[in-house]
């Protein structure tokens, strides 16, 4: 089993555990670079959770916050959870400084809607392994939401 398989199984188990969670759908680009990068399968889960909770994190309304927020807490524990198996200390810290990072260029963005901001804000979680550059990054980049708000 891949560690989309895996990430998805492991998320189908949440939602039988936890009726109002539904794992959000994942952002394929983002499991499409990963494929290509070498890492373990617990930090490629890992970059899948956190970014599904930061995409999710922006999607929060008076309407669908308690399963929104719910689903945030579950996926960034699950970030935490995929850490920790094969623990590795150096992708951790860069993937850490990665969700203090887009925290603020997130919060920026949100106040200045300064396109420039986007490739980053997109790519975040695969750029401490990845360059900008690379035609999965490029792509991932052009399907943004965030050109359209």
């Amino acid at each position: 089993m891949d560690f989309y398989e895996q990430y998805r199984e492991d998320n189908l188990k949440l939602e039988m555990r936890y009726p109002l969670y539904r794992c959000p759908a994942v952002n394929t680009d983002i499991v499409n670079i990963l494929v290509q990068l070498s890492l373990a399968d617990n930090i490629k889960k890992s970059i899948i959770a956190i970014d599904s909770a930061m995409r999710l994190a922006g999607e929060v309304d008076a309407d669908n916050k308690d399963e929104t927020l719910l689903a945030t807490d579950i996926l960034s524990a699950q970030f935490y959870h995929y850490n920790a198996e094969a623990f590795d200390k150096d992708a951790f810290t860069l993937l850490t400084q990665a969700v203090m990072r887009y925290n603020i260029v997130k919060a920026s963005f949100d106040e200045s809607h300064d396109p420039r901001l986007i490739p980053e804000i997109e790519a975040m979680f695969v750029l401490p392994f990845t360059s900008i550059d690379h035609p999965s990054v490029i792509q991932l980049i052009r399907h943004s939401k965030l050109y359209n708000k």
